[in-house]
């Protein structure tokens, strides 16, 4: 049962289910960034990868030693990491490319998050997915790499999906979805995890909250809104 598992159980079953899938999409992606980096500048200048930047949700990973990927928190507290839009391809950047473009994180961070404001407010309401899932409305936006960024934009979370009170689960980078409040939360953590076994690489996220027009990010050990302790 999803109350009693560990992300590291998760993780594990999310995989095993999903290596076939893993290795299609891995060699696909692989395939589209080596189109990309055909029609990218060597080395990779600042000028250039300025605009192309965006703030994109850490998932799990460890990464090479003597390699880090940059990496800072944002937004309401998550660890975020940065890509270039190559077509909806991203390549993260990494410590010896922000040293070579003389950046550090925070300077990454604003680029980045004024990239992302910039596209999304181009969006409007229109711009989600309605549907209905165990029988309760959902909204879902998706967007190729970068849709479960929209949660370090407060307002912009709030001005597209609205102020009331409700659930934001982010199963994948591409995947942004909201679940009414008055859903129960087995029934919330059931879907979540039906989609992050969709997901080659899943976030694992918990849940994030909107209230009173106000977004936070539920720490697993706090209790959740009607009493209900199941844990995403």
């Amino acid at each position: 049962m999803l109350a009693r598992m560990t992300k590291i159980d998760r993780l594990s079953g999310l995989r095993m289910r999903n290596t076939v899938r893993f290795v299609a999409h891995l060699v696909k992606e692989q395939r589209a960034m080596a189109r990309a980096a055909r029609r990218m500048p060597k080395p990779v200048p600042w000028e250039w990868a300025k605009p192309r930047l965006l703030p994109l949700l850490s998932g799990p990973a460890i990464d090479p030693p003597g390699l880090p990927t940059m990496r800072t928190a944002a937004g309401p507290g998550c660890a975020v990491e940065f890509g270039l839009d190559l077509s909806g391809v991203f390549p993260v950047v990494d410590a010896l490319v922000a040293e070579r473009w003389e950046c550090d994180a925070a300077q990454l961070l604003e680029v980045s998050l004024a990239n992302l404001r910039q596209r999304t407010s181009r969006l409007s309401p229109a711009n989600l997915s309605a549907g209905a899932l165990s029988g309760r409305m959902t909204r879902v936006f998706r967007q190729p790499g970068w849709a479960a960024s929209l949660v370090l934009l407060e307002d912009e979370l709030v001005r597209l999906f609205g102020a009331h009170d409700q659930f934001i689960a982010v199963p994948g980078r591409s995947l942004l979805m909201s679940f009414p409040i008055e859903m129960p939360l087995r029934i919330v953590a059931d879907t979540v995890v039906d989609f992050e076994a969709r997901e080659v690489t899943p976030l694992l996220y918990e849940p994030f909250l909107i209230t009173n027009g106000r977004l936070s990010w539920q720490p697993p050990d706090e209790d959740l809104p009607e009493g209900d302790d199941i844990v995403l």
